[in-house]
């Protein structure tokens, strides 16, 4: 199985939109063949940094889901509500 981890940080003016799109992107993403967990957190003592949190079968199904309707609108999105972004893919050993 694969993990990816994504870390993010909201412009403050566009925190709110950023939970709206990951809410959106989780509950689509969570439905997906493949898609063992997708969930997303907000850290305690910065309300814009967030992290998502996913685990996958294997490539063939992060591929998936990177081609799905809602990922594309996702990411239309996104990128404009973020100062910036890190994510990293790790094997679950």
């Amino acid at each position: 199985m694969l993990a990816i981890i994504v870390q993010i940080k909201a412009k403050p003016e566009c925190v709110d939109q950023l939970l709206e799109a990951l809410a959106d992107n989780a509950k689509h993403s969570n439905q997906e063949p493949g898609c063992r967990k997708w969930e997303y957190s907000r850290r305690l003592d910065d309300p814009t940094q967030f992290a998502i949190y996913e685990i996958y079968d294997d490539a063939a199904a992060i591929q998936a889901h990177l081609d799905s309707e809602h990922f594309k609108r996702w990411f239309a999105v996104a990128p404009t509500l973020w100062e910036s972004k890190e994510s990293a893919r790790y094997e679950i050993l």
